[in-house]
């Protein structure tokens, strides 16, 4: 494959040239996902999430195909420092998945030292899975220092969300049915651009003004509601009484699994988040009913957050780190 590709908008930095992320790589994305032999599960490695965050004006998402490897890294414009944002995607076994981060790693070292403002090479998140996949390769532990990050990725089975049956899920259908018993007036349904688009801005600003404001999805909240179709992309909205009080968002991957992406709701409407989810789960149950496990991300090691995500009884909790490149400086 040749690279750059045509349809891409070209970036040099350093000496490498790369291609900076456009709504029409995502067919390419998909390509090297769907190939790679590592597990390709870490939820910010996904394609929406790549390309929302690139329309901020500090930090762009740019790829290079490396070694017949796709590898998305994050540059940061202001500063001039390059990182890469995960794993590479493609075909390779874990010491050609390793040889290529090695590469781009050691790139990444060299340009940041010459501009000055980053002392260190990182990999920004990978989880356990991958972890696994690259300690099968005896070059991982001399190349690379991993970190703990905090936080838990939970991946949660569809099955078991679609049916809510037994004992252990007795919470979240208690929750769900109050929501029905006192809201029967709540309309459930699937976002249109055109009309809820500004609605949901404003719903999202009143939201931001309630909650942590170190939340850090304002890059990419309006851009993946901008082109949802796009980015293949399931966005749902609950109404009570012609006001939007919640909203969901996430879909199917070219893993054949599938991600929950954004999810806020007014706190006083109880049962409202529980609601949301296994909204979610059953409209990529729709799409997929191979799909196995949606990845709703990291509970950060946030008290609350990680009661919550608990209680829809995660089948994989997956450990995040952080990887460095091995006897070089780091933070």
């Amino acid at each position: 494959m040749k690279q750059p590709n045509k349809n891409s908008k070209h970036r040099s930095i350093g000496k490498w040239l790369f291609n900076e992320i456009e709504l029409n790589d995502k067919l390419l994305f998909d390509k090297f996902m769907k190939e790679s032999e590592c597990p390709a599960t870490v939820w910010s490695s996904n394609f929406a999430y790549l390309w929302a965050s690139s329309q901020s004006r500090n930090r762009k998402t740019v790829w290079k195909i490396i070694d017949g490897m796709l590898v998305p890294f994050f540059y940061n414009v202001k500063h001039q420092y390059l990182s890469l944002v995960c794993l590479p995607f493609g075909k390779g076994n874990a010491e050609h998945v390793v040889t290529v981060l090695y590469k781009c790693m050691v790139y990444c070292y060299e340009l940041n030292k010459l501009t000055g403002n980053q002392i260190y090479s990182r990999v920004r998140t990978i989880n356990e899975a991958q972890m696994q996949f690259l300690q099968s390769s005896k070059k991982f532990n001399q190349y690379f220092d991993p970190k703990k990050l905090m936080g838990i990725e939970r991946h949660y089975s569809i099955q078991k969300l679609i049916n809510l049956a037994g004992k252990e899920f007795a919470y979240v259908r208690r929750k769900i049915n109050k929501f029905h018993r006192k809201y029967p007036q709540a309309i459930i349904r699937k976002y249109a651009a055109d009309t809820d688009y500004q609605k949901l801005v404003k719903f999202n600003r009143n939201w931001t003004n309630n909650h942590d404001k170190s939340l850090f999805d304002g890059t990419y909240f309006k851009e993946i509601l901008k082109y949802p179709d796009e980015l293949d992309h399931t966005v749902i909205v609950v109404e009570i009484d012609n006001q939007i009080v919640g909203m969901t968002s996430g879909g199917c991957l070219p893993t054949g699994q599938s991600w929950s992406c954004l999810r806020k709701g007014d706190q006083k409407v109880e049962g409202l988040s529980e609601l949301l989810l296994c909204e979610l789960v059953k409209e990529c149950y729709k799409v997929n009913s191979s799909i196995e496990y949606m990845n709703d991300g990291s509970d950060l090691g946030e008290k609350g957050l990680r009661f919550f995500k608990e209680r829809f009884r995660p089948e994989l909790n997956l450990n995040r780190y952080r990887v460095y490149l091995k006897n070089f400086n780091y933070r």
